[in-house]
């Protein structure tokens, strides 16, 4: 009995041994394995990082490629729109262009009326009229006015003109060398008077001369019509050679 139990407690022992073997095993199994699990899940952390930074790169990068994309969409607007204006202004350049070749020889035409207009009347403020004249030739050759100021500068010109049928004036001036007052009625009346009071005439355009004025009515109606002209005098009535001569 006692070899018997000697024997049953070997086994107990040896049995005990390979089971703390086993157990030892199995715990250095599992540590290793727990290691192994930390790593991986070290490893798994580490690139979940860098997934998460590369999603906010991604983020970031799609954020910035949408307002590229939206500020290329207000470009490509913005030049389509300029692409237009500039053809409107080449439209335009164009037709200005094709304004200024016609303005050109309209501009010539009025200034060459004007020659005209004032060689066929009456000879009133001749010298003053022709210099306007030549003035506006010469602008019109200039570089430096610009086509719409030569235009006006020609217009006024015209309304100056177109002016002086509507009103009286008296001026001196040379006639055969001579100093005279000139009475200017409208542009059809031209009258002038000597400085001493003593010689008096009008001008006859059809014939292109100046009449002399005997009549002594005659006379003073010119005196008086000058000092009305000079504003020295109250508008009134007058009989004036002029009238005579055509009735005649």
């Amino acid at each position: 009995m006692k070899h018997l139990y000697k024997l049953l407690s070997l086994l107990v022992l040896f049995q005990s041994l390979l089971l703390a073997n086993q157990i030892d095993k199995a715990l250095t199994t599992i540590e290793k394995t727990n290691t192994k699990l930390e790593k991986i899940q070290l490893k798994i952390n580490k690139e979940d990082e860098v997934k998460n930074v590369h999603l906010e790169e991604y983020k970031y990068t799609n954020k910035e490629l949408q307002n590229t994309i939206k500020y290329n969409n207000q470009l490509q607007k913005l030049i389509n729109s300029q692409n237009t204006e500039i053809k409107n202004i080449n439209k335009q350049l164009v037709e200005i262009e094709q304004t200024h070749k016609n303005i050109y020889p309209l501009m010539a035409d009025m200034i060459g009326s004007l020659k005209v207009l004032i060689d066929a009347d009456t000879p009133f403020l001749l010298k003053e009229r022709k210099q306007r004249v030549q003035r506006l030739e010469k602008n019109l050759n200039r570089a430096d006015i610009k086509t719409a100021e030569k235009f006006r500068i020609i217009l006024e010109a015209f309304k100056i003109e177109y002016d002086y049928a509507n009103s009286i004036e008296s001026y001196e001036s040379q006639i055969d060398n001579k100093t005279y007052n000139i009475l200017r009625i409208g542009r059809v009346g031209l009258y002038s008077q000597s400085l001493d009071f003593k010689n008096y005439a009008f001008w006859d355009n059809k014939n292109k001369k100046w009449l002399t004025v005997t009549d002594t009515t005659a006379q003073s109606n010119i005196r008086t019509a000058i000092k009305i002209a000079k504003k020295q005098q109250n508008v009134e009535l007058l009989e004036l050679p002029f009238l005579t001569y055509e009735e005649n």
